[in-house]
């Protein structure tokens, strides 16, 4: 099966708002970028394809699995990484060596070179790393068992432009082989223009468009323009 992703009539609900997406495959090997406003929904999506939130109804499948009831087997295949997913208190070589012994497929040789290319002492303390330095071991722990599915909320926080590309770059140069898909959300419209395959547009809790940038973009100069309409037409 290509279809790495399959949503069948999903809901979830949180108070007032419901994500509803009747119908979304995702192929086997592709980058997708999510975007939309704050409270569109693209967190609580991600967190669902995860396995780290129930729906309300529906049928969701990633990699063949039912990422809630078989949460265990997904997460030994799927990467997930938000701005805010917790680190333990220990020196990073110690934490990588923890981490690894959760994973089948964890690759120490790629966990040394991903610290080395984004400047991390393996030998220091994640408490005393800064914001922009927790961002990028996160980004280590994501991807140092060669997920086959990346999952990734707002993952540059914290990082200026440059940094912010570059680790972009290091995600994809990582996945790139044509087997592993990245799923990404973030509010840089940029860094989506410039690295997905396929956007997602949501506007509370509804996929309204779902192509590449440019047709994403309808007509608009581009993709961030577009997403500007998008939110005064809800203010």
């Amino acid at each position: 099966m290509n279809d790495v992703v399959t949503i069948d009539a999903l809901r979830v609900r949180r108070g007032a708002f419901l994500l509803d997406i009747p119908r979304l495959t995702i192929e086997r090997g592709t980058v997708v970028g999510l975007v939309g406003r704050n409270g569109a929904g693209k967190s609580t999506l991600l967190q669902v394809l995860a396995g780290l939130a129930p729906s309300d109804a529906g049928a969701v499948r990633v990699l063949g699995l039912d990422p809630w009831r078989q949460g265990a087997e997904v997460r030994a295949r799927a990467g997930w990484m938000s701005d805010d997913m917790p680190l333990w208190a220990m020196r990073i070589d110690d934490l990588l060596a923890s981490l690894a012994g959760f994973y089948r497929t964890w690759d120490p040789a790629l966990a040394a070179e991903l610290c080395a290319r984004l400047e991390l002492d393996p030998k220091r303390g994640v408490g005393s790393l800064s914001k922009g330095e927790q961002t990028r071991i996160r980004l280590v722990v994501t991807l140092a068992f060669r997920p086959e599915i990346v999952l990734l909320d707002e993952p540059a926080t914290g990082l200026d432009v440059p940094a912010r590309r570059a680790l972009l770059d290091l995600v994809l140069g990582v996945v790139r082989d044509g087997t592993r898909t990245v799923i990404l959300s973030s509010h840089q419209i940029d860094d989506v223009e410039r690295i997905a395959d396929r956007v997602l547009l949501l506007e509370w809790g509804r996929l309204v468009a779902d192509g590449t940038a440019a047709e994403v973009a309808a007509g608009a100069p581009n993709l961030e323009e577009r997403l500007a309409a998008s939110q005064r037409s809800l203010l």
